[in-house]
């Protein structure tokens, strides 16, 4: 899927329309604040459905780790901390459960 990109002005310019065309047309726009800032202007509704996409993708992860353990593949890992165990999952503190 291609997105329109746009600079961080003109998107805000033309905030109405992009969240319109995000919305009802389901068009994504990128919005670039810099040569490393870069964020993407998305329905509610597809906004979701990542985030049920990602939550799966975890769990599929943590559910073939446990298989294998059991299979007696790996070996058990001990974590000091939530923010460790959380950190080798791959997971920031916004994704957290």
């Amino acid at each position: 899927m291609t997105t329109d990109t746009l600079g961080i002005v003109e998107a805000r310019n033309k905030l109405g329309v992009l969240v319109s065309r995000a919305v009802h047309a389901h068009k994504p726009t990128t919005i670039t604040r810099s040569d490393e800032e870069h964020a993407v202007l998305i329905s509610a509704e597809e906004y979701e459905e990542l985030l049920q996409l990602r939550h799966e993708r975890e769990l599929r992860t943590v559910t073939a780790a446990i298989t294998a353990h059991q299979r007696g593949e790996g070996e058990m890992v001990s974590y000091d901390s939530r923010d460790a165990l959380f950190a080798d999952l791959g997971l920031a503190d916004g994704e957290r459960p």
